[in-house]
Formats: C-alpha cells, sequence, structure tokens
C-alpha cells in the first residue's frame, strides 16, 4: 500500500465513503437496542458497524481494481482511484477484524467463559454460515501477515493479491446466510438487503471479469513493435503500430502495454509519448531495475497489445489562460506527446515548458521540443540541467514568470520531485492549481 501517498479529495472519494457508510448507518438507524446493558450494545455496535463497513469497503475496492472508465473520471486519474483501492482494501481488513472482536464482546456479555470457551469460541464448527465467515476472516489475516513479511517478486505479490476476491466472495456468503439473525440488517431492511446485493455481485463480477478470467474478456489492440531504441541513462524509446485498429488517446494519458517477448498477458502502464493524431504509440520508459529491466528483450516484429487510454492528465485546465509545464527527467513523456499535438490545437493557451534532466545527454528530445518552439508562438521551451544550473525551486520558477497567479501548473517526474514541488506549491498559495499523476512509469 502507498501509505505515503495522499488520498485526494475528489468526486470518486465522496462517493466512495458513501457506498461504504450507507450500511453501517443503516444499521444503527433501524436497529432496536431494547434494553441491552451497555457492554452489549458496545459490542453488537463494534460486530455489526465494523461487518457491513468492512465488507462495503472489500466490495468497493474489488470494483475499483477493474478501472472502469467512468470510475477513472471521477477520481480525476487512474492513480489516484487505485491509491484508494489499495487504502480500502488495507482498511477493510483491519475493520473485518474489528468483527469477531465485537462478537466475543457480546459473548462475554451474555455468559461467563472460561478460557477454553473463549478460545473454541473462534474455532468451534457450528454451522456453514459460521464456517465461511472464519475461513474468510483468517484467510485476510494470513494474506496480510505474508504480505507484510514474504519477500517475494512484485509480480507473485499482485499474482497472490488477484485471487482476494475469493475470500470476499466466501465472506459475503456468511453475511447472506445468516439473514435470518435477529441483527442482521440484511434479513431485516430489504433496501440494505439490495444494496448489499448489487455491491456484492458487483464485485464479483468485477472479479471474475478482470482477475479469473484475466485477458479473456477483455478488450484490447493488436499493435506490433517497429523499434525497440536504448537512449542515454538506460532508457527504452519503443515504437509500436498498429495491425488493425487504432488506438485513440488524450496526450497526457496512457496504455496498459504486453509484449510478445515478455509474457503476452503481463500488462505494465506506459505513457504515451507520440502525437495524438499519430497511429503509431511511442513509449519512453527508464530501467528502473524492476520489470523494466526486462524491457531490453522487447524487439522488432514483437506483438503488442494495448488496453486503455486511462488517465486524467490531460492539460485541461479551462481556469487559466496559462500552463507551467514541469518536467522531470523521464516525467517528459507527457509533455512531449502534448507538445506534439499542439499543431492541432487553435486555441492552445500560452505554455511554458521546464525540462529537468541531470545532464544534456540524458534530456529527451530537446532538439524535437526546440522544433516545435520554434514553429508556435504560444509554446516557449527551456531545459535546465542540474549538472550546470543545479536544483530550481518553485519559488524560482515563480520570480521568473512574474508569480503563478495565471498558470495552471503541470507537473510530472521523481516522486521525491513531485514531494517537494507539491510542498512547494502550498507554501506560495498555488497547490489548488498543481495537477499531476503519481506513477512512476
Amino acid at each position: 500500500m502507498d501509505i505515503d501517498k495522499k488520498i485526494r479529495i475528489t468526486p470518486g472519494l465522496i462517493i466512495s465513503l458513501l457506498i461504504i457508510l450507507i450500511p453501517s448507518f443503516a444499521w444503527i438507524i433501524s436497529f432496536d437496542f431494547g434494553d441491552r446493558p451497555g457492554i452489549e450494545i458496545f459490542g453488537l455496535a463494534m460486530e455489526k458497524t465494523a461487518a457491513f463497513a468492512g465488507m462495503a469497503m472489500f466490495a468497493w475496492s474489488l470494483v475499483l481494481a477493474g478501472r472502469y472508465k467512468f470510475l477513472d473520471n471521477w477520481f480525476r486519474g487512474l492513480d489516484k482511484m487505485y491509491i484508494a483501492h489499495r487504502f480500502f482494501g488495507t482498511a477493510s481488513v483491519a475493520l473485518l477484524l474489528m468483527h469477531p472482536l465485537g462478537n466475543t464482546v457480546v459473548y462475554i456479555s451474555q455468559t461467563v467463559p472460561g478460557a477454553f470457551d473463549l478460545i473454541l469460541h473462534f474455532v468451534e464448527i457450528k454451522d456453514v454460515a459460521v464456517t465461511l465467515g472464519r475461513v474468510s476472516l483468517y484467510g485476510l489475516v494470513l494474506v496480510g501477515i505474508w504480505s507484510i513479511f514474504a519477500k517475494v517478486k512484485h509480480e507473485t505479490f499482485i499474482a497472490v493479491h488477484r485471487w482476494l476476491g475469493l475470500l470476499f466472495i466466501v465472506g459475503a456468503a456468511h453475511a447472506f446466510m445468516l439473514t435470518g439473525s435477529e441483527t442482521s440488517v440484511l434479513g431485516n431492511n430489504q433496501f440494505m438487503w439490495w444494496f448489499m446485493m448489487i455491491l456484492s455481485v458487483w464485485a464479483t463480477v468485477t472479479f471474475i471479469h478482470f482477475s479469473l478470467l484475466n485477458n479473456f474478456l477483455h478488450k484490447y489492440y493488436t499493435y506490433r513493435v517497429v523499434s525497440n531504441d536504448v537512449l542515454p541513462g538506460t532508457v527504452y524509446d519503443i515504437v509500436i503500430e498498429p495491425k488493425y485498429r487504432i488506438a485513440n488517446f488524450k496526450p497526457g494519458q496512457f496504455f496498459y502495454v504486453s509484449f510478445s517477448s515478455l509474457g503476452i498477458d503481463d500488462y505494465h502502464p506506459y505513457s504515451v509519448a507520440s502525437s495524438k493524431d499519430d497511429a503509431k504509440l511511442r513509449f519512453i520508459v527508464k530501467d528502473l531495475g524492476d520489470y523494466t529491466a526486462e524491457l531490453k528483450q522487447v524487439k522488432p516484429g514483437d506483438i503488442a497489445r494495448v488496453k486503455g487510454p486511462y488517465g486524467g492528465f490531460t492539460f485541461n485546465d479551462p481556469k487559466h489562460p496559462k500552463q507551467l509545464w514541469i518536467a522531470g527527467g523521464i516525467g517528459v513523456t507527457p509533455f512531449i506527446s502534448k507538445a506534439h499535438s499542439l499543431r492541432f490545437s487553435r486555441l492552445a493557451p500560452h505554455i511554458t515548458m521546464l525540462h529537468f534532466a541531470r545532464n544534456e545527454a540524458e534530456a529527451i528530445d530537446t532538439e524535437q521540443l526546440d522544433m516545435i518552439q520554434r514553429n508556435h508562438r504560444a509554446f516557449d521551451y527551456t531545459c535546465i540541467t542540474e549538472d550546470k544550473f543545479g536544483i530550481v525551486s518553485l519559488k524560482d520558477i515563480a520570480e521568473q514568470l512574474g508569480g503563478l497567479d495565471d498558470y495552471a501548473i503541470y507537473m510530472c517526474g521523481p516522486p521525491g520531485m513531485l514531494k517537494a514541488y507539491e510542498q512547494q506549491a502550498i507554501e506560495l498559495g498555488v497547490d489548488k492549481q498543481l495537477y499531476y499523476e503519481e506513477f512512476t512509469y
């Protein structure tokens, strides 16, 4: 989980919280606590609200993993949707752990169990519904412990987590089989039964479609690799051309791509560097030592499967008359795409692009960007190398431009750079004008 990344307030996040909290509030409002003692009421409230919030959160995290285009728009970028997906997935386990704890509080308040009885309470096989609940919960706990301590490849980690939907299905079966209980909101509230049923079915269908069936039902575009050049700094410049249909996109977006030489079903996200009206797709990817290191095996003639496009980093701010582009290292990729597409934009705003690189050798496409600057009056391009100019702060940039109030600020680059500039934007009071996506591809 990316605990260092902020969850941003978006329409998608607000809708997510409503979906997650409705079941718990419905139970609290509709349940008659009667004259139960306070400790039992506390245990019941913990048990039921944690169960329904955890179940709804687990289901919603599976839905978010489906990469639905309309959810991408709601969250204003797939990166923000994935951050929410990981947070909800992790938090759901914590909530679901509170469910048996609350149940234990109720059990203790109603009886005086001994130590053996208490242990038996957690492991005794009573009926199918209770057993399914324990299988689901203990399975989540084991996967959580494994995730923390196991040292495995990223691909293995992802493969294991793809199967978590099975534990959700088992847990959902447990919840719906207990509808005869007097404390069950699913058994006593028809609206909530349908609410949780629709959410559970949606999560289950998403899991089956995107995980179990993997790419069987997925629409993809078939491309062929034209070239794979290695640039200074171990950067792969890959160009692919369509075999049949052309994948349309907006500059700043990205695709999930798999290459036949690396495993046709092994998809990874890559930002597009080509113009929106170019039939070919160009990806510029830095070797970061993970799966990107294997891109050296990609060769002309390989088949590439392409899914997408995704992402909300599309340069469409309507509020400001000017744009400031800040590109760091390999983060120049989406800006190259947009810069090449400027010749098709009649109403393009005035753009100032600052291209940061460690040295001139690692600055990508400087000649082409210079050429675009000469041919487009509204585009000012400057390449700034660290070996000559050092680190340039956002305050320095603001002073050079005479302030940033008129600018929508777009950034893409290393995580450290994004974090530093975001903090500086907050200090300058322009953080609301800041756009960036938090992927590192």
